[in-house]
């Protein structure tokens, strides 16, 4: 009995002695973390707009006159000159109405040749006392009435001759065709836009902005754009904010001008513009640094030397869209894990990935 015993206490120590050493054996946890260091503006990056490259004067072109179209000239994405023909309508109707109108000056100028010539020999006659000086002057008004005739006729030819120039599209500046509707059979009113101009020189960037976030946008001093397709960013300023929302998207157009030469970037590139964080005396850490815990904001912090983080309670004093403003509980330069919070332990051992 008491050998047997023994050999039950020796199986029980090899057996805890096996499990230390699996314990000791197994590989600690390291967990990849990203993170900022408190107080660092840089660090911090402000309300972001996907946005569209656009040319600083956009027209919507359209015919002054009404008709079918004809002829398609040019195609969307087509460069083109001041003044190039871009579509056509069917001019059948204005040229019959500009014949018209010269078939009535011919008539007004031909009525007032005879108008004239009949007033020169009533003035003949009166000199000769065959008439009176009252048929003088009645004659004198058939004169000055048929060169008013003429005068009419005339502005109605020009009329007539601008109507038939109308039925041509022109392109009024050098630029880029980004749309073209007008298609052949077309009917159109006048001035249903059926193209749209974008014209060369400055280029600028078209953002949505929500109704939550006009007073930043509106009080930002810069903002630094950067293009998908990469390259150096870019800065900007606003240029124009809608006053009125759009009412699908409930979002209000803006426009930000970028600096310096921009002619070089395509229409229609995809742009990302950040409005910079703004400063303030009390640190601003981005929520999700933050973890919510029963009520309570905690942070978990980086010791520089173990590579190991603590959980840190932390007073809010505001927070926004993006960011959270600290009013305790983290000192500047401190290292905020700003991703995976809800993923940590207390002393748990991480890597430090590249913000």
């Amino acid at each position: 009995m008491k050998k047997t015993i023994t050999v039950s206490l020796a199986l029980l120590g090899a057996l805890a002695l096996s499990a230390c050493q699996d314990k000791a054996s197994a590989p600690e946890d390291i967990r990849p973390v990203r993170y900022i260091v408190a107080g660092d503006a840089a660090a911090l990056s402000g309300s972001r707009y996907a946005g569209e490259i656009r040319a600083r004067h956009e027209t919507q072109l359209a015919f002054r006159v009404a008709g079918k179209v004809v002829a398609k000239l040019v195609n969307s994405g087509e460069r083109v000159k001041k003044g190039q023909p871009l579509a056509r309508l069917d001019p059948s109707d204005y040229q019959l109405d500009l014949a018209a109108k010269q078939a009535q000056l011919a008539a007004a100028e031909s009525d007032l040749a005879q108008q004239q010539l009949n007033l020169k020999r009533y003035r003949e006659l009166l000199a000769k006392q065959f008439i009176s000086q009252a048929q003088v002057d009645a004659q004198l008004n058939g004169v000055n009435a048929a060169q008013a005739k003429v005068n009419q006729a005339r502005a109605a030819l020009a009329a007539s001759r601008n109507q038939t120039a109308y039925a041509t599209l022109m392109a009024d500046a050098d630029g880029v065709v980004s749309q073209m509707q007008a298609e052949p059979g077309l009917v159109v009113a006048a001035g249903q836009p059926v193209a749209k101009l974008s014209q060369d020189g400055s280029r600028e960037v078209a953002i949505q902005v929500p109704e939550n976030a006009l007073e930043t946008v509106r009080k930002a001093g810069s903002f630094r754009v950067t293009l998908w397709k990469g390259g150096a960013p870019l800065e900007g300023k606003l240029r124009e904010l809608a006053a009125d929302a759009d009412p699908v998207t409930r979002t209000y157009p803006a426009r930000i001008a970028l600096s310096g030469d921009s002619r070089g970037l395509q229409l229609g590139m995809t742009a990302d513009v950040v409005l910079p964080a703004q400063a303030s005396h009390q640190l601003r850490l981005p929520l999700s640094a933050l973890l919510d815990l029963q009520g309570k904001h905690y942070v978990w912090t980086i010791d520089d030397k173990t590579l190991r983080v603590s959980r840190k309670p932390v007073e809010v004093a505001a927070i926004d869209s993006d960011n959270a403003v600290i009013a305790s509980g983290v000192r500047a330069g401190d290292k905020v894990v700003t991703a995976g919070v809800h993923l940590l332990h207390e002393q748990q051992r991480i890597k430090l990935l590249d913000r």
